[in-house]
C-alpha cells in the first residue's frame, strides 16, 4: 500500500503528454488547451493612440499654466489625419484615434474650453506622452503573447481575437469513459429500488467531475456492470477505445469484486494498487495495451460515493490535466485555522474529512462537515474541501492551522486581502 505522496508522484511520472492536436473555430475554443505558442502578428497599438477625447498638440506649444492654441482639424477613431500639423496648432481627437505625426500630448476635453475663431483654451499643460498609448506598448510584432499549454478562458478568447486568430490549434481531448459496477445498483429513473438495492450515483457524478474541470473534456457514462466475471470482462473489452477508463466499484477484495481480477487477466500493468488514505484505500491505477501498442489508462475507484468523489479529486483530476500538458498541483491547498475540534482519532492513513471553508472579516476559517462515512454523499453537499490529517498525526484542535484541499478549485476565488492565507 503506497502512501499518498508516493502515489501522486507515481501518477505524475506515468502521465503521458498528448501530442495530437486539432484546429477549432475561435468560438469553440473555450476551455481547450493551446497546442502552440501564439505570436503577435503586428504591434499593438499599431500606432500612437489617443487615450482620451480631447486635443492633441506639441507639449512645448502650451505653457505650464495653459494657453490658447489654433485648431487645425479633427481626427476620429478609425481615421488618419490628412496632412501635417504645423507648430502652434492642435487637432481635436477622439479616443482610439491615431495621434498625428509631430504631436506628443493629449489633453482631455474636460480640461479645455472651445473658443471662437477656431481656437481652444488648454487649461492645463501636458508633459510629453501624456494621455497617449505608444505604438507597441501592449505587444510587439513577433512577441509570444499566449504560450502553449494555456487553458483558454474568456480573456484568452478576447486576446486570440485581438491577434486575428479565427481558428486555434489546441490539444485533442482524451476520450473518457465511466463505468459503475454492482448488482445492487438501480439507474436513476428506473423506479424505486427493491430490497437490498440502491440508486446508482457514481457514474453520473464522475462524468460531471470530468466536465467540471473546465477543459472541454466530455465523459461518457457507459452504464452499470453486473457483478459477474463475464459482464466485467465484456465491459472492459467493449470500451478499449477509451483513452481513460474509469471504473467505480469492484476493486476491493470481496467475493464479487471482479474488476481487479479481470483487468489483470486482460494484461493491466498495475502502477498503483492501493493507497494509504481514508476514504479511498482500494484505488487502482494502471494501463492496458491495445493491439496497436497504444494504451488505455485505467482508474479503478472505490464504490462508496464519497470515496469515488475524493479519489477523483486527488488522483484522476491531476492525471487528466497532465494529459493536456498542464503544469498544476493536484488541487488548490490552503492552510486555514480550524474552528472546532476534529471528531475522530488518528489512524495510520492520511484522512480527508469533508469540510467547509468560511470567508469572514478576519480571514479564512474551516469547520468539519457532519457526515457518516464514505457512503454518505449528502454529507458533501455543504463541503467545499477536505481537511487533510496526515497518517499518525495528532488530531488538531480549535485555532490550529490545518491543510485543506479544495474541491473544484477552478471555481474558488480567494479574496485579495486574504492572500496571506495561501499555502
Amino acid at each position: 500500500m503506497m502512501d499518498k505522496q508516493t502515489a501522486l508522484e507515481m501518477l505524475k511520472n506515468a502521465t503521458p503528454k498528448t501530442t495530437k492536436t486539432e484546429e477549432v473555430l475561435l468560438d469553440s475554443a473555450l476551455g481547450r488547451v493551446l497546442a502552440a505558442d501564439v505570436l503577435a502578428d503586428m504591434d499593438a497599438p499599431p500606432f500612437f493612440r489617443s487615450a482620451m477625447d480631447g486635443y492633441a498638440f506639441r507639449s512645448e506649444d502650451v505653457p505650464e499654466g495653459g494657453g490658447v492654441i489654433q485648431v487645425a482639424g479633427l481626427v476620429a477613431a478609425g481615421e488618419v489625419f490628412e496632412g501635417s500639423v504645423d507648430p502652434g496648432f492642435c487637432v481635436k481627437i477622439m479616443t482610439g484615434a491615431p495621434v498625428p505625426d509631430g504631436l506628443d500630448a493629449v489633453q482631455m476635453v474636460e480640461k479645455t474650453e472651445s473658443q471662437d475663431g477656431g481656437t481652444v483654451m488648454i487649461l492645463e499643460s501636458c508633459r510629453p506622452g501624456q494621455n497617449i498609448a505608444p505604438k507597441g506598448q501592449d505587444m510587439i510584432e513577433g512577441e509570444v503573447v499566449l504560450r502553449r499549454s494555456t487553458t483558454i478562458r474568456p480573456i484568452e478568447i478576447g486576446m486570440l481575437a485581438t491577434l486575428g486568430q479565427a481558428k486555434v490549434e489546441v490539444f485533442c481531448q482524451p476520450k473518457v469513459t465511466v463505468l459503475a459496477t454492482g448488482d445492487e445498483l438501480v439507474a436513476p429513473g428506473m423506479g424505486r429500488p427493491g430490497p437490498g438495492q440502491i440508486r446508482e450515483s457514481n457514474g453520473s457524478m464522475l462524468a460531471a467531475q470530468v466536465r467540471a474541470l473546465g477543459l472541454g473534456i466530455d465523459a461518457d457514462f457507459a452504464g452499470i456492470i453486473a457483478d459477474t466475471k463475464e459482464a466485467t470482462r465484456g465491459a472492459i473489452e467493449a470500451n478499449m477505445d477509451a483513452d481513460v477508463l474509469i471504473l467505480s466499484g469492484g476493486v476491493s477484495m470481496g467475493d464479487f469484486d471482479y474488476v481487479h481480477h479481470e483487468l489483470i487477466e486482460r494484461g493491466l500493468e498495475v502502477l498503483i494498487q492501493s493507497v494509504a488514505i481514508k476514504p479511498g484505500k482500494p484505488l487502482l491505477f494502471g494501463r492496458l495495451t491495445r493491439p496497436d501498442g497504444s494504451f488505455v489508462w485505467v482508474f479503478g475507484l472505490p464504490g462508496n460515493p464519497v470515496s469515488s468523489f475524493c479519489t477523483f479529486e486527488l488522483f484522476v483530476r491531476p492525471f487528466l490535466r497532465g494529459l493536456l500538458g498542464l503544469q498544476a498541483p493536484h488541487t488548490l491547498e490552503l492552510r486555514v485555522p480550524l474552528v472546532q475540534e476534529i471528531r475522530g482519532k488518528s489512524i495510520p492513513r492520511t484522512q480527508h474529512l469533508p469540510a467547509r471553508i468560511h470567508v469572514g472579516a478576519e480571514g479564512l476559517s474551516v469547520t468539519q462537515v457532519p457526515w457518516h462515512g464514505s457512503g454518505d454523499l449528502r454529507g458533501l453537499l455543504d463541503a467545499n474541501g477536505f481537511i487533510v490529517i496526515e497518517a499518525g498525526a495528532v488530531m488538531p484542535g480549535p485555532g490550529d492551522l490545518v491543510a485543506v484541499v479544495l474541491t473544484e478549485p477552478e471555481t474558488f476565488r480567494l479574496p485579495a486581502h486574504l492572500s496571506r492565507f495561501e499555502a
